[in-house]
């Protein structure tokens, strides 16, 4: 069983990043009960602080490609459960160095859209798991 939590952090440059806000509780709170259970469980998790689940394998990621990336690399699993809070975008061209202010305004920020990994491993032709579950933050109805 494959889960994802917590959030994904963009950088804009080396000190700063775009990101949802995700304490990562519910992924952590779902892949303990799931290995309570008797499932193989990996785990992996966006920036948070918390202690690893017992007898869970993590895997820490930064950003949406790197948490893509190691979704990949765990399949085929039989169940996937994306609770990840992952960042719809990131910015076109990351700084080397840290944007400093220079009093004319805002620095202008170019956005793409980060890869849907839940879309994405649903889609698969091969290596989708048997059930996909997927979870989204809304603020309205």
């Amino acid at each position: 069983m494959l889960i994802t939590a917590g959030p994904t952090h963009e950088p804009i440059d080396p000190v700063r990043y775009i990101a949802n806000r995700s304490s990562g509780k519910q992924g952590f709170a779902i892949a303990a009960a799931a290995q309570r259970a008797g499932a193989d469980v990996i785990l992996v998790s966006g920036p948070v602080d918390l202690d690893d689940p017992k007898g869970v394998t993590v895997k820490r990621v930064e950003s949406a490609r790197e948490m893509l990336a190691q979704v990949q690399a765990r399949l085929p699993v039989d169940i996937a459960v994306f609770a990840a809070a992952v960042a719809d975008w990131r910015v076109a061209s990351e700084g080397t160095q840290k944007i400093k202010k220079t009093g004319a305004g805002m620095p202008p920020l170019q956005l793409v859209e980060n890869p849907d990994i839940l879309a994405t491993i649903s889609k698969l032709a091969d290596k989708r798991p048997a059930l996909v579950v997927g979870f989204a933050a809304e603020t309205s109805i």
